[in-house]
C-alpha cells in the first residue's frame, strides 16, 4: 500500500518525499519531532501533542509554517489517505536548509508522516539496562538519538529492550519512554531531566482516581528496590518492566498496580 506524507505544503507519496542534503537535521541533527497514535481514525491527545510540538519548536528557535488548525487538518488528511486501524503520526520540524552547514535558515522544513504500527501484548514486560546518561535538552523531543543508537550493540549483548537513564544516582527516563515505580501501592515518577510525556500526564491523572501518586526525584537504588516498575510511551501506552539489569520484579510478571493502570488508562483514552 502506498504511504502518503505531508512535506512543506504538499501531500506526497513516500517515494516522492525528498529533503535536500543541506538540511541541518541531516548535517547537524538539529530538529524536533512529536509522535501521536491514531485509533480507528481518532487522533489520541492531539491537542497535548501539538502543545508540546509548538513548545519544542519555540525552545529550539524553529518557526512552524502552519498554524495549529492547519496542523490538525494535515493530520486528518493523512489519516484518510493512510487507512489503518492503528496509525502512528509523526510531526518533524528540521533546522532547514543551511548554506554553510551551521547557521539556521529562516525557514524550517515541516514533514508529517503516517505509518501503521501494532501494540505489543500488554501482559508481557520488558527488560531495561541502566546507563549513566542525561539528555542535553530533556524537555524537548529532539531528533538526536546518538547515545541509544550507538549503545544498541551493548543493549543486545545484555538481552535488554531499552535503557534506563540515570545521572548522579537519580533516574530520569528511558530512551523512548517515561519511567514509574510502585512502592507499597504508591505510584512514583521521576521529575528531573525528563521529557513531559503525554501518556505520562494521563497516567498520572488515572492514578489519582485510585492510587497515591507522587512526582519527585527517584534514585536508581530506590528503583531497583521497587515493588513494580513500568514505562509509558505514546506507541505502547503502559508497559511493565519485569527486569532492570539483574534485578527481577514480581517474579518476572506484570504487577497488580501496573495491570490496573493499564485498564484505567484505556478509559481515559
Amino acid at each position: 500500500m502506498i504511504e502518503f506524507n505531508y512535506f512543506n505544503g504538499q501531500i506526497l507519496t513516500s517515494e516522492q518525499t525528498k529533503i535536500h542534503v543541506s538540511d541541518l537535521a541531516f548535517l547537524r541533527g538539529y530538529g524536533i519531532f512529536d509522535f501521536l497514535r491514531v485509533i480507528n481514525n481518532k487522533p489520541i491527545f492531539i491537542e497535548d501533542h501539538l502543545d508540546r510540538f509548538e513548545n519544542s519548536a519555540k525552545l529550539m528557535g524553529l518557526p512552524i509554517a502552519e498554524n495549529r488548525e492547519r496542523l490538525k487538518e494535515i493530520v486528518s488528511e493523512l489519516i484518510k489517505l493512510n487507512p489503518h486501524e492503528i496509525l502512528g503520526v509523526k510531526l518533524i520540524l528540521t533546522g532547514g536548509y543551511s548554506e554553510d552547514g551551521f547557521n539556521q535558515s529562516e525557514k524550517s522544513n515541516l514533514l508529517v508522516t503516517a505509518k501503521p504500527f501494532t501494540f505489543n501484548n500488554p501482559l508481557l514486560g520488558v527488560k531495561l539496562m541502566s546507563y549513566e546518561y542525561r539528555r542535553e535538552i530533556p524537555e524537548v523531543k529532539t531528533l538526536s538519538y546518538v547515545i541509544p543508537i550507538k549503545m544498541l550493540p551493548k543493549l543486545k549483548e545484555m538481552h535488554a529492550d531499552d535503557f534506563l537513564y540515570f545521572y548522579n544516582g537519580l533516574i530520569s527516563e528511558s530512551s523512548r519512554s517515561n519511567v514509574f515505580i510502585v512502592k507499597n501501592q504508591k505510584v512514583i515518577t521521576a521529575k528531573t531531566g525528563v521529557l513531559p510525556g503525554i501518556t505520562r500526564k494521563y497516567v498520572i491523572k488515572a492514578c489519582e482516581e485510585i492510587f497515591e501518586v507522587e512526582e519527585r526525584d527517584v534514585s536508581l537504588i530506590e528503583t531497583l528496590n521497587a515493588d513494580e516498575v513500568f514505562i509509558t510511551t505514546s506507541n505502547q501506552r503502559i508497559v511493565s518492566v519485569t527486569q532492570i539489569d539483574n534485578q527481577i520484579f514480581n517474579g518476572g510478571k506484570i504487577g497488580t498496580v501496573t495491570k490496573k493502570l493499564q485498564e484505567l488508562f484505556l478509559k481515559v483514552e
